[in-house]
């Protein structure tokens, strides 16, 4: 059996193979790359950025222009398919719907949004593909994202524990606002202001997922929004899901990527969970991401 670890380390420690800087973030996933201005890609650029996301999972682009323009930001994301545009919240950018602000002010306290084990939209019928997300704004230290590659996670339970999972499916599910709402500081988006209907949203998604582009197999739970396994009992689901939430979350499986002024962070949520850390308190941060729409999960 192939060793997906060794193999993974192995490719992380070549960065010959590329024709841009290229600094892993740690021996599990994640890199910082340099010399690379997203905002002016050809298609040769275009398809370095899908391979270095294949296979680091997620990749700070470090030293963007900072006059970096909304329609070239949101170029950038369009090259990798449809931009999802909330229907819940209100638009920080009237004229791009598809722009989210991410604004918390240094004085702000309240709920970290995104402070759990996640991925992005994993509820939705077709969740979450790529996110890319523009730190604007970003304190001089704390706010770090933390990853969890779930490939790797999945390759790394013994033969007996995958041949358990393999096709079961998974309900996630997530309660939110029913209407738009402002989301001026991140705060308030994620305190429910009780004026406003609430809605579930809920669909099954198979545990064990296949990357569509490179046919690679994923642990396809999160902590967030996986609530039961089909066919279980609630007590036998809760036990198997800690597991796996536990599991994909040790420190060996996972990298924590550090903000810099002017980066912009693309991750793939297919094979990754991750974890916004509110550790900032004093300082103000803005960011604005991008979500592109994925597929229905197989």
């Amino acid at each position: 059996m192939q060793n997906i670890w060794a193999v993974q380390t192995q490719a992380q420690a070549a960065p010959e193979a590329w024709t841009v800087p290229v600094h892993p973030a740690a021996g599990a996933m994640g890199a910082y790359v340099d010399e690379v201005d997203l905002g002016a890609l050809d298609a040769a650029g275009l398809d370095q950025v899908r391979r270095l996301l294949h296979r680091f999972k997620a990749v700070m682009f470090r030293g963007q222009r900072p006059d970096l323009s909304w329609e070239d930001y949101v170029a950038f994301g369009r090259h990798f398919g449809e931009l999802a545009i909330d229907p819940y919240v209100e638009p920080a950018l009237p004229e791009h719907p598809e722009v989210m602000g991410l604004i918390r002010e240094a004085d702000t306290t309240g709920y970290n949004f995104g402070g759990d084990w996640h991925s992005d939209g994993s509820y939705l019928a077709q969740p979450g593909g790529l996110t890319i997300l523009w730190g604007s704004d970003v304190p001089p230290f704390g706010g770090d994202t933390l990853f969890s590659n779930l490939e790797l996670a999945w390759h790394q339970l013994s033969p007996a524990y995958r041949s358990m999972l393999d096709g079961r499916r998974c309900l996630h599910a997530a309660t939110g606002l029913g209407t738009k709402a402002p989301i001026t500081r991140k705060g308030d988006y994620a305190s429910v202001n009780f004026d406003h209907e609430l809605t579930r949203i809920e669909h099954f998604h198979p545990i064990k997922r296949t990357h569509p582009e490179t046919g690679g197999h994923s642990l396809f739970v999160n902590q967030a929004y996986s609530v039961q396994i089909e066919g279980c009992t609630e007590d036998e689901s809760a036990g198997i899901l800690k597991f796996l939430f536990d599991w994909s979350a040790s420190p060996a499986m996972t990298a924590r990527l550090r903000w810099e002024p002017n980066a912009i962070l693309v991750w793939d949520n297919r094979t990754t969970a991750h974890y916004a850390i509110g550790d900032y308190g004093g300082f103000r941060r803005e960011m604005y991401r991008l979500a592109v729409t994925g597929e229905r999960p197989e």
